[in-house]
């Protein structure tokens, strides 16, 4: 199973839209392992569980708060997962690729950041 979901702005940290991506990035990560895990667990005979991190859960992002967050928080989650799924035979990895051109990343290029956040002071 890959969970290959996640949503990243521009968001400062004064902005309220921590709970939204911490729910797509890291609760939807969450429900993605405990749902594959149970399923695999029933199946039996091992599975893999697969999980898109960022370069961003590896050192921080000077405007993506929440999306730091959320990708710190797939890293724990993996480890976590990682240790109660393994004696099932499950693995459980996430891997942490750096910017990739898509339409999320240039919308967020597109973003003035420091005009909306200067404009807030």
């Amino acid at each position: 199973m890959v969970a290959n979901t996640g949503i990243a702005e521009n968001i400062p940290v004064a902005e309220d839209k921590w709970d939204h991506v911490m729910d797509v990035n890291a609760k939807g990560t969450f429900l993605c392992y405990k749902y594959a895990g149970m399923q695999m667990i029933m199946q039996g005979n091992g599975r893999r569980i697969i999980s898109a991190s960022s370069i961003y859960g590896k050192q921080g992002g000077a405007v993506n708060f929440a999306y730091t967050a959320s990708k710190f928080a797939i890293r724990g989650l993996t480890q976590a997962a990682t240790l109660e799924f393994s004696s099932r035979g499950i693995t459980v990895s996430a891997y942490a690729p750096g910017a990739i051109d898509n339409d999320m990343l240039a919308d967020i290029a597109t973003e003035d950041y420091l005009t909306r956040l200067l404009s807030r002071a």
